[in-house]
């Protein structure tokens, strides 16, 4: 009898395990698609976040104390744009990665089929961890200016950049072996965390929407 509980209690956490990577991946999906929209469209009518001035038909103004004078919009928006772009290209091979594990695990196949999966995930994984590796920092940078080209009212988006340059800091701790020994399985853990994947694209993405 408890045997039976046992085995009932495991199938009803692998089914809601199901359910939450289902949601995961669906969500990341859908929000790595749309934040490069939200994201340039936020910079077309925003201006410098660390000090005060106002909007005109030309763009945004400064104090005197802005050095750089005028913050046009179409650079905001270009910085923003690019920079979700090019996380979108550095990252598709994750993003690939968490679907066809998700079509493994989630589904009934035959072995044949897994097997194809798994090896196509491989394959691209080979063909496009390069971009991740090179875009990926890319992009971390031309996200710092457009942060510091931006204003806001939610520090969602101030978060996920902290996020964003938490898990690069930790790919290269883990690409160049930099990482303790010890540490390496809990930081590949955080860094490779479809969790942590989706919550930064989803921070980003929210925090945008509500600017």
């Amino acid at each position: 009898m408890d045997e039976n509980m046992k085995n009932i209690t495991l199938n009803k956490i692998k089914k809601t395990n199901r359910h939450i990577n289902i949601f995961i991946i669906i969500s990341s999906l859908f929000c790595l698609i749309s934040s490069p929209t939200v994201v340039f469209a936020d910079g077309f009518n925003k201006g410098d976040r660390n000090f005060s001035g106002y909007d005109s038909s030309e763009g945004y103004y400064g104090d005197k104390a802005f050095q750089g004078g005028v913050r046009g919009e179409k650079g905001n928006g270009a910085t923003g744009g690019i920079a979700a772009l090019l996380l979108a290209l550095a990252n598709i091979t994750v993003l690939l990665s968490l679907l066809l594990k998700g079509i493994n695990s989630l589904f009934s196949l035959s072995p044949e089929t897994k097997s194809s999966i798994s090896a196509f995930n491989h394959a691209q994984k080979r063909y496009l961890r390069g971009l991740h590796y090179i875009l990926n920092p890319i992009a971390i940078c031309i996200a710092i200016v457009h942060f510091h080209l931006s204003s806001c009212r939610s520090i969602l988006p101030d978060v996920a950049l902290i996020l964003f340059l938490i898990i690069g800091i930790l790919g290269l701790l883990l690409k160049f072996k930099l990482s303790p020994k010890s540490m390496y399985k809990a930081l590949y853990g955080v860094h490779c965390s479809s969790i942590t994947f989706f919550a930064v694209i989803l921070i980003l993405a929210i925090g945008h929407a509500m600017i």
